[in-house]
């Protein structure tokens, strides 16, 4: 547990195998998972990234280009101006942080979130779109939302929704083991079971929704930068732009 972030995703990957028990991505409990054999040239089979099994913690990141193993199929690319570090690597994540900082401030990748409401329940109506999801979080009455704003994710510059996510002044706190005043979960990934992601006060995260196209299907990709506090974030920020300018998958913007 961070200081400054509730993130809930310790057996995150084992709950993901658990729920992938067929090449549809229909999260059969209990069946065995299967990773689609497509190759990288034939783009991202339609069940990502429901249904690939297992993850990897590649650690220290040299500077250059890096692709993933397990995030988009292993079909992102980013690349590095420093040495930057990785403790996550799966299908439905990617989070780096520059080397030593991790407990600072980093960049996550994220696919197909889920918005969360009241009991840690799926948030009933919402669906998986960028539109939808700025929409809900305007709604949510422990959250401070800056206004939503266009912006671009790398060299395909795809159209992605920004905002600010912070603590609201008036939250009341969700969470028995918070570590501040406040902390609310608002967030979570498809066969997820009971892992949720939240923000503790006085964290930020900037958030960007792109509704994008792979494997025959819309699917919302997401990037999070988070920020021990808003002074934090602002220094962290051309770190972070340099490294979504330079983002490149097999996707295109939705239809």
């Amino acid at each position: 547990m961070k200081t400054t972030l509730r993130l809930l995703t310790i057996g995150l990957s084992a709950v993901l195998v658990a729920g992938c028990g067929s090449s549809s991505g229909s999260g059969n409990a209990g069946g065995s998972s299967r990773t689609p054999t497509t190759t990288a040239s034939a783009g991202i089979p339609g069940c990502a990234p429901e249904c690939l099994s297992g993850a990897s913690d590649p650690g220290i990141l040299p500077s250059g280009p890096h692709r993933t193993s397990h995030f988009f199929n292993g079909q992102l690319t980013v690349t590095f101006t420093q040495r930057w570090e990785s403790h996550e690597d799966q299908p439905v994540e990617f989070s780096v942080a520059p080397e030593g900082s991790w407990d600072l401030h980093r960049v996550l990748f994220w696919s197909d979130l889920i918005p969360v409401g009241k009991y840690r329940k799926r948030a009933a109506g919402v669906a998986s779109t960028a539109s939808e999801l700025v929409t809900w979080f305007g709604t949510h009455p422990n959250l401070q939302v800056s206004t939503p704003r266009s912006g671009v994710i790398g060299t395909a510059a795809l159209p992605a929704k920004v905002i600010d996510i912070a603590i609201s002044s008036t939250a009341v706190n969700e969470a028995s083991d918070c570590p501040a005043r406040a902390c609310a979960d608002f967030l979570t990934w498809p066969n997820a079971g009971d892992n949720i992601y939240g923000l503790a006060e006085p964290s930020v995260l900037r958030l960007y929704l792109s509704d994008v196209r792979y494997g025959g299907k819309n699917h919302l990709f997401a990037i999070g930068i988070e920020g021990r506090d808003q002074a934090d974030l602002k220094v962290f920020l051309p770190d972070a732009d340099h490294l979504i300018a330079s983002v490149h998958a097999p996707v295109s913007p939705a239809l």
